[in-house]
């Protein structure tokens, strides 16, 4: 491999004193790109240096060396190329604008950024598809944000969310499930406001909608959950969310009627919002136990343990995620404190289970023991039990004492 063998003299050529060295270096992954042949895929010398470049925008001067003309005349070379060639290089030039503006007004000047607007509008769906996923990285700062804005590509997004009603296609349906992602995607977004962007582009009532769908196995209502459970995962968006209401609201019934995979989906979506922080307060903690206390009619917690005590993995796993979740918040924990059934589980020992429940079952009795009021949500006995599971790990089992008879 190229970053096994030539590691020592790749990092020696980017710490050299010498610019010209550097800039060596540089050309150097730039031509792991140029050379690749599209019909093979990425190799490993391309894969790596798209990786290192993209590291390097990160370091002031390396960044310099990047925007250099030799560099630069490479670039467009690659710009010249077909799809894959131009979203390799878009990548870094995305990694680029997120650490520096004017790194983004360089692009802009050299018509590169206009060149990646432009790719939305590609006939190709899968193009598109791939400049959808490149945006909300771009929108690290208001300045690219705000370009992205005036050039249309939120709107336009959310025309193909509505044009998707009214046209089946395949072509339309993957458009639809692309801009939903970059939607929600956008919520983590540094350039705008969560809540002011939403305000804007009213795709948080759609998605209510979508999630209400009566079809239960249609990949659209499972994206449309998840995506509420990732704008979720944002503690503005969240206040967002709690204070539209009808996404949230969708959420709890698409819950309440489900089954199967798309529970599963619903669980996801509440870990992510219950987990919206390792440290959860104020407001946003108040709108996850607003959601919680809607969820089964009020018996979520209770219908919860059920679940994963049937021993399905997937819904295991996931339950257990919500209550790790839940366990970050003065709320949960008091919840968790007051179902012994819950406690009762959490404390029993299972190697049967498959590895991954048992490390989720520990990741939920460690967050408990660590969360600030446990001791007093716990009597003394119960909160040493968790503690001393919490010592021994989350796949101790308890030696068993063995007699030798004599034999007759």
């Amino acid at each position: 491999m190229v970053h096994q063998t030539f590691e020592e003299y790749i990092i020696q050529g980017l710490a050299h004193p010498h610019p010209v060295v550097k800039s060596l270096v540089l050309r150097q992954f730039l031509k792991c790109e140029e050379k690749t042949d599209p019909g093979k895929g990425e190799s490993d010398a391309t894969r790596l240096g798209k990786q290192v470049l993209v590291h390097l925008c990160k370091i002031g001067m390396s960044m310099d060396y990047l925007l250099s003309d030799e560099s630069m005349s490479v670039v467009r070379l690659l710009l010249s190329g077909n799809e894959t060639q131009r979203f390799r290089v878009y990548d870094v030039v995305a990694a680029a604008v997120g650490e520096s503006d004017s790194a983004f007004e360089f692009f802009r000047q050299e018509g590169i950024v206009d060149m990646l607007v432009k790719e939305g509008d590609a006939r190709d769906v899968l193009v598109a598809m791939n400049f959808y996923e490149l945006v909300p990285t771009l929108c690290e700062s208001s300045l690219p944000y705000e370009y992205l804005e005036a050039a249309g590509v939120f709107s336009d997004a959310l025309k193909q969310v509505y044009k998707a009603k009214n046209d089946d296609s395949v072509t339309s349906s993957l458009m639809r499930l692309s801009a939903l992602k970059l939607f929600s995607r956008m919520a983590d977004a540094q350039g705008i406001s969560p809540a002011k962007f939403y305000e804007r582009h009213a795709i948080v009532p759609e998605l209510g909608e979508l999630v209400l769908l009566p079809e239960p196995g249609s990949d659209l209502k499972a994206t449309a959950i998840t995506c509420v459970g990732t704008i979720g995962n944002n503690a503005e968006a969240l206040g967002y969310l709690a204070t539209e209401k009808t996404a949230l609201a969708a959420l709890v019934t698409a819950y309440n009627s489900s089954f199967g995979h798309l529970r599963v989906e619903c669980l996801r979506a509440i870990t992510c919002i219950f987990g919206y922080s390792t440290t959860p307060s104020g407001a946003a903690s108040q709108a996850c136990y607003e959601l919680y206390a809607q969820l089964d009619e009020g018996k979520f917690l209770v219908g919860l343990t059920k679940e994963i005590m049937k021993g399905f993995e997937e819904s295991c796993v996931a339950g257990l995620a919500v209550i790790q979740k839940m366990a970050l918040h003065a709320w949960g924990l008091h919840e968790i404190a007051s179902y012994q059934n819950i406690v009762n589980f959490l404390l029993m020992r299972d190697s049967a289970r498959v590895k991954t429940a048992q490390q989720w079952q520990f990741a939920v009795v460690e967050s408990i023991v660590k969360a600030p009021a446990a001791k007093s949500e716990f009597d003394d006995d119960t909160y040493a039990r968790l503690a001393r599971y919490v010592r021994e790990g989350p796949y101790f089992v308890a030696a068993t004492a063995q007699v030798a008879l004599e034999s007759s």
